[in-house]
């Protein structure tokens, strides 16, 4: 999975909390060097898809893997597709080339409202975007993306 994310443009996307996930994802990947941008899910249906080519990857993040949009977005793709999702393979009918599953967990503390669904989501989003750079590349990117901030002066 990290050589898709380094040798391909990403394109992140998901619906309600994992859009919002997605788009943090993406924004991350971009910060730490990789070429990664947000689409929402919806956009992408109603003429952004047509933008993407074969050479890029559509990286979809759904917790519970049932996701319409999701499912005609895969059936129509002609680039890479990976789901990050809680669902496991056999219970996931969304046509990806590559799945990646979440630990399970229960959204309990909010009372079913998705809270620890979304940050195991992040936690695994966080880790392929490290597996797909090194440390030296994520300071590199940094002090480039962040010339002035305060946060390229501490790295060094």
């Amino acid at each position: 999975m990290s050589d898709l994310l380094r040798e391909r443009r990403s394109i992140w996307t998901g619906v309600g909390k994992s859009g919002h996930a997605a788009q943090l994802l993406a924004a991350t990947g971009a910060t730490a060097g990789l070429a990664t941008n947000f689409i929402h899910a919806e956009d992408l249906l109603h003429g952004e898809m047509s933008t993407l080519r074969d050479n890029e990857a559509l990286i979809a993040l759904s917790w519970s893997g049932k996701s319409e949009q999701l499912r005609e977005l895969f059936r129509n793709a002609a680039f890479a597709t990976v789901l990050v999702t809680g669902v496991r393979p056999s219970q996931s009918d969304l046509p990806a080339d590559h799945l990646v599953v979440c630990d399970f967990v229960m959204d309990k503390i909010l009372d079913g409202i998705p809270a620890e669904s979304v940050l195991e989501v992040l936690r695994v989003g966080y880790q392929l975007i490290a597996a797909a750079t090194t440390a030296s590349e994520r300071v590199t990117a940094l002090r480039s993306g962040h010339p002035r901030g305060a946060l390229s002066v501490n790295l060094g």
